[in-house]
């Protein structure tokens, strides 16, 4: 029966890992439900209760990281409140029309864009609108390193 859990497991965390770059995905989260519904179904005998609270735990930071990293970072660089909602606006309008491309663009082109229509100069903007970009890129990676730990460490446990 374990082996089914397992399997299920599995599945769960690799549309996880998947979902770390498809933002329609909750990534990061779904790697901690297929890691939690192993311990669960096993009485938490090779996942135990200690493991399930690591990654529940990296798994608030990876969420933590990915929610305000790109606009931490549009801010550190001179990002406006303009700006920063231009991003988001931008990142929407680009995953709705155009998937995973257009939300990075859209993101990137908001951040100008709210910046700009608000006289922001040129140079300033483009400068925002890549730190947010920068930001994501960086929130991507360490949402795949937190993840990578999880299913190594999970698959240890379970295999070892």
């Amino acid at each position: 029966m374990s082996i089914l859990y397992l399997l299920l497991s599995s599945i769960i965390m690799i549309i996880g890992l998947a979902g770390i770059f498809i933002p329609v995905l909750p990534g990061v989260p779904l790697v901690f439900a297929g890691t939690f519904i192993y311990a669960w179904a096993t009485n938490f005998n090779v996942i135990t209760i200690g493991y399930v609270i690591l990654f529940a735990v990296l798994t608030v930071l990876a969420s933590l990281i990915d929610y305000v990293g790109g606009l931490m970072t549009a801010k550190k660089f001179g990002a406006s409140k303009y700006g920063l909602i231009g991003s988001i606006v931008g990142g929407i309008t680009g995953l709705v029309f155009f998937s995973i491309p257009g939300m990075l663009a859209g993101q990137l082109l908001g951040v100008v864009a709210g910046e700009l229509c608000f006289g922001t100069e040129m140079k300033k903007s483009f400068r925002a609108g890549f730190a947010v970009f920068a930001g994501y890129l960086a929130a991507s990676i360490i949402k795949v390193f937190f993840a990578g730990i999880m299913v190594i460490i999970f698959y240890f446990r379970v295999l070892m």
